[in-house]
């Protein structure tokens, strides 16, 4: 794809001038293979941009902000890439990216007050690794992604994992966003927000921090986050089950999520648990299960954990329709064999299964993740999040959604797969994830773990697979739609305020105006 622009080469250099005098040269980026990679995510590509700055503090987005609305140029952020909802791809041909790679500090860590500021570009990898040294953990503390995933990124899109079993999404652990609006101005969400106060208390009045969370940045760019933490649990443990029948797997996470009896819910069809465990390599077995002793806390749980992990083996595998895996926390031992009993109390119909799934998570939980099947083929990721009373029937149409799909897919090698997630007070997260050959571009050319170079396939371009997956996908939007369910991650792929009734969509089209009233911010995030 080659660059756009109709602004002439005299205004475009003014603009590099400008931007390299906020950033500094190093800063700002015009190769057209970086704009390529800045501009693409999973799935989606969106427009070259003119360049791709790096701020290093508030001070330059407030900057690049006024410069752009002076020169009517609007502004794409992007935090650490792994979205595939079209949330940042640049739209037209004027255009700046913002990459917030600079703009990852940790500002300030409160133990006594409870919080810590961080930075919107900062890792929730290395978010956990500074918080470790103060014996805390923020008390949402990130998605799996999280070794590439930005707090600012998952708080603008909504996100799930670590913690949301106990404290749900990851905007609930939010106590201020500070952030520029499209005007140039910074707000500060919080309590901070008010002369002489910390950003203590999200609950000062009405919550403007709401207001932010989940925007998919339409409403302002965020530079940093405030974030309650809590001590790290003194005793972690997990368990596994397998099951026959969705509505009974889904019941026992029902009973879980609205107890708040484990912090990590997750799930996958044994189609998948089979795929993904691939054949047995005693090799990187050992590795795995090394991992998961050390996790154990001391040598002789190391040494039984490990153990019992060899002796279950893959065996699980063979037979599993769904494979459901909980991580439980404890304060102490009594605390958490309480837990334990409870989830084995509320299952009737699973068989309970070697943990290895749950100790694995814990034992390295921000791996790199691919961003393709492990064999080469693209994949995309897509999701529904549904209340317990609507899954039953949601699923069972879902089904039938894909047996309408199955020849077409079959024809253009389309496979999709499920996997699940239990979020706390809201309900449980759906997500099929398709798989299929195709040409990589230079977004999976660049992420591609080392671990996978040399053992990938190349696939030709195949245009008519791309072209089902968007339509199984227009299709399963609409389905969750009519069976009352939600989305995170929302971007331009979920459709949001077309489903918006006169009151909430105009007072969401009223906000942007006042906070971006030349809609350069993101224009098109939310359908905005």
């Amino acid at each position: 794809m080659e660059p756009q622009s109709t602004m002439d080469i005299s205004q475009n250099t003014d603009m590099l001038d400008q931007l390299v005098a906020i950033c500094g040269k190093d800063a700002v980026h015009t190769d057209e293979a970086d704009l390529q990679y800045f501009s693409q995510d999973l799935f989606f590509e969106g427009d070259l941009p003119i360049a791709v700055a790096s701020p290093s503090d508030t001070k330059a987005v407030v900057d690049i902000v006024k410069l752009c609305h002076i020169s009517d140029i609007a502004i794409f952020m992007r935090g650490g890439g792994m979205s595939y909802t079209n949330a940042f791809q640049p739209i037209g041909d004027k255009s700046v990216m913002l990459d917030f790679s600079n703009l990852a500090n940790v500002r300030e860590v409160s133990v006594e007050d409870g919080h810590v500021t961080v930075e919107a570009g900062c890792t929730w990898a290395a978010l956990d690794a500074a918080l470790v040294k103060h014996d805390r953990r923020a008390r949402f503390w990130g998605p799996m992604s999280g070794n590439t995933a930005t707090v600012g990124g998952s708080m603008s899109q909504g996100t799930v994992t670590f913690g949301s079993g106990t404290t749900g999404a990851s905007a609930n652990a939010v106590k201020s966003f500070e952030v520029v609006v499209g005007t140039g101005e910074v707000i500060n969400s919080g309590s901070d927000g008010t002369t002489n106060t910390g950003p203590f208390n999200r609950n000062f009045g009405p919550d403007l921090t709401g207001i932010f969370a989940n925007d998919a940045g339409a409403l302002g760019i965020k530079t940093s986050v405030t974030l309650e933490i809590e001590p790290r649990p003194a005793h972690v443990t997990g368990l596994s089950f397998a099951y026959d029948d969705f509505d009974a797997m889904t019941k026992h996470f029902s009973e879980l999520f609205s107890r708040r009896l484990s912090s990590e819910m997750i799930a996958m069809d044994g189609d998948v648990a089979r795929q993904n465990a691939g054949p047995a390599n005693l090799i990187e077995d050992a590795k795995a299960m090394w991992r998961i002793g050390k996790a154990a806390g001391n040598p002789l749980s190391a040494i039984a954990r490990m153990l019992r992990i060899a002796l279950g083996g893959r065996r699980f595998l063979h037979k599993a329709k769904y494979t459901v895996h909980f991580v439980v926390e404890g304060r102490d031992k009594a605390d958490l064999r309480s837990r334990i009993n409870a989830i084995r109390g509320f299952d009737t119909s699973g068989a309970e299964i070697v943990n290895t799934v749950p100790l694995m998570t814990r034992a390295d939980p921000f791996p790199v993740l691919p961003v393709t099947h492990p064999d080469g083929r693209r994949m995309l990721p897509i999701h529904g999040l549904f209340p317990p009373s609507a899954l039953s029937n949601f699923h069972r149409e879902y089904v039938d959604l894909k047996a309408r799909f199955a020849d077409k897919m079959l024809e253009v090698e389309v496979t999709v797969a499920e996997f699940f997630a239990g979020v706390a007070g809201i309900g449980l997260l759906y997500e099929p994830v398709f798989y299929w050959p195709d040409t990589l571009n230079e977004y999976h050319n660049r992420k591609t773990p080392e671990y996978l170079e040399g053992s990938m396939s190349e696939f030709p371009d195949n245009p008519e697979a791309r072209k089902l997956v968007i339509a199984f996908v227009e299709a399963f939007n609409e389905l969750v739609h009519q069976h009352g369910g939600t989305h995170f991650q929302i971007g331009r792929l979920y459709p949001y305020m077309q489903n918006r009734g006169d009151g909430p969509g105009a007072l969401l089209r009223d906000l942007k105006k006042r906070l971006d009233p030349d809609n350069i911010i993101n224009p098109g995030a939310l359908g905005l």
